[in-house]
This record gives structure tokens, C-alpha cells and sequence, in this order.
């Protein structure tokens, strides 16, 4: 009896720290309206895979003049976990490389459209859905290079 207490308050604590964790370090993207300056042409896609969470579907980066245009396809799905975030990064860890914290994921299924701000001369290689909460990975897609 004794034995099952201690591990039930200790898994009681872990989940409790897992809560806490601090979301990765990112500045927020500036949003821009959408009657505002949209990017122009057709981008580059890439399909999601998953880092820590069932996903299907692909996203869309195209930007232009410091205007990102991001598109998830209507196929696009990802299993539910609290407080999920996309990302822009250099790299596949939104802890590491440059991150920018887009938004907070808007739907758990089908097409949406982020419009933002983005810093001149970062080369993005990574969509990312990040579940800050606990601060895991949770989807990537890897952005082929330009030409």
C-alpha cells in the first residue's frame, strides 16, 4: 500500500513539472491583416511528419518582401495535446537555431492560413507544431530549398 502511494505522488509530480516546462525562448510574429501586403508566388510545400504526434498533410511557406504566407492543407489533421504552436525555425528544435513563434495552432484538422511579418535574411528550413505546455515536439515538415 505504502509502495503504491509513493509512486503514484511521485507520478503525480512529474506530470505537474511536465506542465511547467517553459516554452521554447521565440519572439511572436507580427500578424498582418488580411487586407494587408500578401506575398506573391507559389512558395515551396512540404508534407508533415511526426516528431511526437500523429499528423497528416502539408504546409505551404511562401514569402516575399518580409511577408510570410503559411498554408495547411485541407487534409492536414494532428492529434490533440494542449497548447500547440506553430513555429518558423533553422532548425528542427524551436529551443535551438532562429525561431519565430507564429501563432497558436487554429484548428486540430483541415486548411488554415497564417499571414505574418518575418525577419530579413533568415533562411527558414522548418514548419514546426511545438506543444509549449510541455514543451515537446509534437510535427515538422522540412522546407526544400529554393532555387
Amino acid at each position: 500500500m505504502r509502495l503504491i502511494r509513493s509512486i503514484g505522488t511521485l507520478a503525480l509530480g512529474v506530470v505537474a513539472a511536465c506542465s511547467n516546462a517553459e516554452p521554447p525562448m521565440a519572439p511572436n510574429a507580427t500578424p498582418v491583416a488580411p487586407d494587408g501586403s500578401l506575398p506573391n508566388g507559389t512558395g515551396v510545400t512540404a508534407s508533415f511528419t511526426r516528431t511526437g504526434y500523429n499528423v497528416t498533410g502539408t504546409a505551404t511557406l511562401v514569402i516575399d518582401k518580409g511577408v510570410a504566407q503559411l498554408d495547411f492543407s485541407p487534409d492536414f489533421t494532428i492529434a490533440s495535446t494542449p497548447g500547440p504552436f506553430v513555429y518558423l525555425n533553422t532548425d528542427a528544435n524551436p529551443n535551438r537555431g532562429q525561431p519565430l513563434r507564429v501563432a497558436a495552432l487554429r484548428a486540430r484538422t483541415g486548411a488554415q492560413r497564417y499571414t505574418f511579418q518575418v525577419p530579413a535574411g533568415v533562411r527558414y528550413t522548418h514548419v514546426i507544431i511545438w506543444c509549449d505546455p510541455f514543451n515537446v515536439g509534437m510535427a515538422q515538415a522540412v522546407i526544400p530549398p529554393t532555387s
